[in-house]
C-alpha cells in the first residue's frame, strides 16, 4: 500500500480535530481522540502539530480565511446591496455546511481566545464591507465605520445562532436559512432607512 503523503495526512488530522472540537468542545477532546478519527498514531499527529492547542489555534486561523473567502467569492458577481448580502449568507451557510464552525470553550487560554476573536473579526469585516459596499447605509451617520462594525457583529451572531439550530435540524435545506436570515436581515435594514439610519 502506498505511504500517503504528508500533506495529505495533516489533512485528514485536520478535517478529524475539527469535526471532534466542534462537536464535543476544544476541552473535552483529547490527542489521541484526534489520531484515532485519523488513523494515525498520536506521535505522527505530533510530526505536523506541537500540541493540541497548536493544532485548535491552526484550524481558527484556518476558518478566518475560509470566512473571508467564501463571503468574497460568493459575492464576487452580485451586483446591489440586497443581492450581495443574499450572496454573503448563503457565503457563509455554504462554508458550514463543509465543515462546523468552532465555538470554543477555550476561556481559560487568552492566545486562544485572541486568536478565536481575531477569526471573528475578520468575519465582522468581510460583513461590513458588504454591508457598505452600497454607499447609502448609515450614510449620514458621524461614526459610519462603527455602526456598520456593530451591524455586521448583530449579522454574524444571529448566522452563528442559526448554525446552531440548523445542526439540530440538519434535513433543512440551506436555502431554507438563507432565505429566512435575508428577510429579517434586511427588513431591519430597510427600517433604518426609513427612519434616516441609512
Amino acid at each position: 500500500m502506498p505511504r500517503m503523503a504528508a500533506a495529505a495526512r495533516r489533512e485528514l488530522i485536520t478535517a478529524a480535530a475539527n469535526g471532534l472540537f466542534a462537536e464535543r468542545g476544544y476541552r473535552a477532546v483529547s490527542v489521541d481522540d484526534i489520531a484515532h478519527l485519523a488513523g494515525v498514531s498520536a506521535p505522527v499527529l505530533y510530526d505536523h502539530f506541537d500540541s493540541k492547542r497548536d493544532l485548535y489555534a491552526h484550524l481558527l486561523e484556518r476558518q478566518a480565511e475560509q470566512l473571508t473567502a467564501s463571503i468574497a467569492r460568493a459575492t464576487e458577481q452580485a451586483e446591489g446591496g440586497k443581492a450581495r448580502l443574499r450572496a454573503a449568507i448563503d457565503g457563509f451557510f455554504a462554508l458550514v455546511e463543509e465543515q462546523p464552525l468552532l465555538a470554543g470553550d477555550h476561556a481559560g487560554d487568552e492566545d486562544l481566545r485572541a486568536t478565536a476573536a481575531r477569526r471573528d473579526a475578520q468575519a465582522d469585516a468581510a460583513l461590513a464591507e458588504v454591508l457598505g459596499s452600497g454607499g447609502r447605509l448609515f450614510s449620514g451617520e458621524p461614526d459610519r465605520e462603527r455602526s456598520l462594525e456593530l451591524t455586521a457583529r448583530m449579522v454574524r451572531h444571529g448566522l452563528l445562532g442559526l448554525t446552531a439550530w440548523w445542526r439540530e435540524h440538519p434535513e433543512t435545506p440551506r436555502s431554507v436559512l438563507v432565505d429566512h436570515a435575508m428577510a429579517v436581515t434586511w427588513t431591519g435594514l430597510r427600517s433604518l432607512r426609513k427612519h434616516g439610519r441609512g
